[in-house]
C-alpha cells in the first residue's frame, strides 16, 4: 500500500469517526426546526422484541435531518412564552462565569508561585495538588458538603462556586504551561531589577494567553454542564440551572426539547469555535497528552 492511498484511508476514517461524533448535535438541531408530530413520526419509545420481530425496527433507526415542515414555533415557546426557561439560563450563568473568573485568577497566581518561587517543599504541596486533581467528584462531594454547612452554605451557590474556584486542575495546567517559558526571561528581568509583579504582569501574563484561553473553555463547558452538586446543594427548582432542568421537560413536548437543548449549547459551541486554536496551543503547552 503506498503512502498515497494510506492518506486516504486515514482521512476516510478519520471523516467517518468525525461525521459519527457530531451526529448528535446535528440531529439535534435539526430536529429543533420540525413539529412535534414529524418528530414523533420519526422515533418511538414503546419498541419491544416483538416489535422488532415484525419489522418496525426500520421505523425505529430512521433518523430525520431534514425537517418537512419547518417552524420557529418551539424557539418562540422557550424564549418568549416561557421566562422560566430564561431564568435558568441566567442561573447557569451565574454559576458558571463566577468560577471560570475566579479559577483563571487563582490558578495564574498559583502557578506563578509553584515556578518561579524557590521555596522549601514546593514539590510536595504540588503533589498533594496533583493527588486532589486525580480524586473523581463523588469522593470530595461529602467533604465539600460537611465544609459548606460549617459554613452556612449548603444552600447557597458559594457551595458550588468556591469549590470550583480552587478546582487544583488550573494550577496544574497552567503550571506545565509555565514550566515552557524560557528561565532566561526571568533571570535576565531579574538582573535589571524588575520586581515580582512586573515579572507576572509583564513576562508571565502575554505568554500565558492560550493556556489561560484553554483553561477558561475547558472550566466553562465543565460547570456549564453541572448536575450533581446542583443536586445535593441548590433545592429550590427557579434556582437550579439549566443543566438540571432539562431533563424535568415533559417529554411529550420533544419539540421543545430538541430547540432548547439548541439553545442551551450556542455559548458552549460559539466558545469552543471562538477559541478552538487557543485550547489547541494551550493545551500542547501543557505537555498534556
Amino acid at each position: 500500500m503506498n503512502r498515497r492511498l494510506q492518506d486516504r484511508v486515514i482521512i476516510g476514517i478519520l471523516s467517518f469517526l468525525g461525521i459519527l461524533f457530531l451526529m448528535p448535535l446535528i440531529v439535534t438541531i435539526t430536529n429543533s426546526f420540525m413539529t412535534g408530530n414529524d418528530i414523533l413520526s420519526h422515533y418511538t419509545t414503546s419498541l419491544s422484541v416483538f416489535d422488532l420481530v415484525s419489522g418496525i425496527k426500520e421505523k425505529f433507526i430512521q433518523i430525520p435531518l431534514i425537517p418537512s415542515q419547518i417552524t420557529f414555533s418551539q424557539y418562540k415557546e422557550a424564549l418568549i412564552n416561557q421566562p422560566a426557561f430564561l431564568i435558568l439560563l441566567v442561573n447557569s450563568l451565574k454559576i458558571t462565569v463566577p468560577v471560570v473568573v475566579g479559577n483563571v485568577l487563582v490558578s495564574v497566581l498559583t502557578s506563578y508561585g509553584f515556578t518561579i518561587w524557590n521555596w522549601k517543599h514546593k514539590e510536595k504541596v504540588f503533589f498533594i495538588y496533583i493527588v486532589v486533581m486525580l480524586m473523581p467528584l463523588q469522593a470530595v462531594l461529602v467533604p465539600n458538603y460537611i465544609v459548606a454547612d460549617k459554613l452556612g452554605l449548603t444552600t447557597s451557590y458559594l457551595a458550588i462556586i468556591l469549590p470550583g474556584i480552587f478546582s487544583p486542575f488550573g494550577t496544574f495546567l497552567l503550571r506545565q504551561t509555565m514550566k515552557g517559558i524560557p528561565k532566561e526571561y526571568f533571570e535576565a528581568a531579574q538582573v535589571d531589577g524588575a520586581s515580582s509583579f512586573y515579572i507576572f504582569w509583564h513576562i508571565v501574563l502575554p505568554q500565558m494567553k492560550s493556556g489561560i484561553a484553554a483553561l477558561s473553555m475547558l472550566v466553562f463547558i465543565e460547570y456549564w454542564n453541572i448536575v450533581e452538586q446542583v443536586i445535593i446543594f441548590i433545592k429550590e427548582y427557579y434556582r437550579e440551572p439549566l443543566s438540571v432542568c432539562l431533563s424535568l421537560i415533559p417529554s411529550e413536548n420533544i419539540s421543545l426539547i430538541f430547540a432548547i437543548s439548541t439553545v442551551y449549547m450556542v455559548l458552549p459551541l460559539w466558545f469552543l469555535t471562538i477559541g478552538q486554536k487557543n485550547l489547541e496551543k494551550g493545551i500542547e503547552l501543557s505537555g498534556i497528552k
